[in-house]
């Protein structure tokens, strides 16, 4: 708030967060399959975090290795081939590989379409009244 700057920019949430967040978005909808119940979390549901990891080996004279790349994202539903078809459609600066650029452009884009005072109210600084708390928590 002071710096003037988006809260996308900052981005201090942690992907526990946005994983509870997109749980609370998908727990009623024909999505409902992507999350899970938490245990002992009454009825809160968490986003169950499609992560990928696609190990390549290198062949060599003497010992094989591997290059790992871990994508913090993939489509759900799709084998390996064709997630990782889906992958090489995107621009490289877009990927979500762990630790890269292209991940925390992901992570900016689900906090622009999924802001937090949509879903907790505690976080929205404009509302009027004690009376728009419940309709906030709806949006």
């Amino acid at each position: 708030m002071a710096c003037g700057c988006s809260t996308v920019d900052h981005a201090p949430e942690s992907d526990l967060e946005d994983d509870q967040r997109m749980g609370r978005l998908f727990g009623d909808s024909p999505c409902s399959h992507l999350t899970a119940k938490v245990k002992g979390g009454g009825g809160l549901r968490m986003y169950k975090r499609n992560r990928m990891i696609v190990t390549n080996p290198v062949v060599s004279r003497k010992d094989p290795t591997f290059i790992t790349t871990t994508y913090d994202w993939a489509p759900a539903g799709l084998n390996q081939k064709l997630a990782m078809q889906y992958m090489e459609l995107l621009p490289e600066s877009q990927r979500p590989v762990s630790g890269t650029e292209g991940a925390l452009e992901r992570r900016r884009q689900l906090l622009r379409q999924l802001p937090v005072y949509d879903q907790d109210p505690m976080k929205c600084q404009s509302l009027g009244s004690q009376e728009e708390v419940p309709t906030a928590s709806l949006l």
